[in-house]
């Protein structure tokens, strides 16, 4: 608990800190030309992706089980997921959604849910950085070493635990859990990583399903960055957003803080600046990011207060 306080604390004291520099005034005046028709737009943008989300999850829990769960309970869990995410650090609320499908199905296992959860977010991790590095380095030109190198070594980061993840999970059972039983705190995981592992596999041949629902969901959060930019009136075309979105949204998986809170905010003003953007205009884009997203997870709220 005091750990998590203290996340809140930094994360409110870096969004402070930003306000005090930038003068509340000038952030102030912003808001006030919001176009709110385009704020609209970029949430139907980001629950569509929410609905595709939720359109995997169910594809592949039926993949994995034969539970035939209606896709409005299973919308309503991964909704769940996604609020959880948007307040804890590193984003780790999400694996709050095989708890709530458990209570649509109590014949669904944790196991199950979990793995139609974690490999394809080893893959979404390696897509990410996949973006993350052409964007860097389509816009090496526009962007300044002091920003691509941190966001270039959170890339790497994110590199390593995806491919780590879809290792573990796709690997040889045999290898992976003789190195698990030798660590003295995971030996009485044994026998539920074993079971991890054979549900995993069997949604190994969905690779390219997965690939493709990612990349369409790359392009909607992408267009609610668009419209949100538009809503301030930016004028960055579309393949910055689509670019940006994965070098940027890293940033939020960074545990100092829940979901990156200020952490990317201030990568948002930096980078916004190098394309001409006013501090000010970046700093209210970054807040309206979040709270677009967070207004439509919002939906799932009844979820995590049951």
């Amino acid at each position: 608990m005091k750990k998590r306080l203290l996340q809140i604390i930094i994360g409110i004291a870096i969004i402070a800190l930003i306000l005090h520099r930038l003068g509340p005034y000038a952030v102030y005046e912003v808001f006030t030309r919001i176009d709110l028709s385009y704020f609209i737009i970029a949430a139907a943008a980001y629950l569509t992706y929410d609905i595709l989300m939720a359109v995997r999850l169910s594809y592949l829990l039926k993949v994995i089980s034969n539970h035939d769960i209606p896709f409005q309970e299973i919308f309503s869990a991964h909704i769940g997921g996604m609020i959880a995410s948007d307040v804890t650090p590193a984003r780790s609320g999400y694996f709050l959604t095989p708890v709530f499908l458990r209570r649509k199905d109590e014949n669904l296992t944790l196991i199950e849910g979990m793995a139609a959860i974690l490999a394809p977010q080893g893959i979404e991790f390696i897509l990410k950085v996949a973006g993350s590095l052409l964007g860097a380095f389509l816009l090496i030109t526009t962007l300044k070493n002091v920003i691509t190198t941190p966001l270039l070594f959170a890339g790497a980061i994110f590199l390593v635990l995806g491919g780590l993840t879809l290792l573990i999970l796709w690997s040889g059972e045999e290898s992976s859990l003789k190195i698990l039983s030798k660590i003295p705190v995971m030996k009485r995981f044994v026998d539920e990583f074993a079971r991890l592992k054979e549900e995993s596999i069997k949604i190994r041949s969905e690779v390219p399903f997965i690939l493709l629902l990612y990349m369409i969901c790359w392009v909607l959060v992408a267009l609610q960055w668009m419209f949100i930019g538009r809503s301030l009136g930016f004028n960055l075309s579309f393949p910055i957003y689509f670019l940006l979105h994965p070098l940027l949204s890293i940033l939020a998986f960074v545990p100092i803080t829940p979901a990156g809170l200020g952490v990317m905010e201030s990568g948002m003003i930096g980078v916004l600046y190098l394309f001409g953007i006013d501090p000010a205009m970046g700093f209210a884009f970054s807040l309206l990011v979040r709270a677009n997203t967070i207004a439509v997870d919002l939906i799932g709220i009844r979820e995590v207060t049951l």
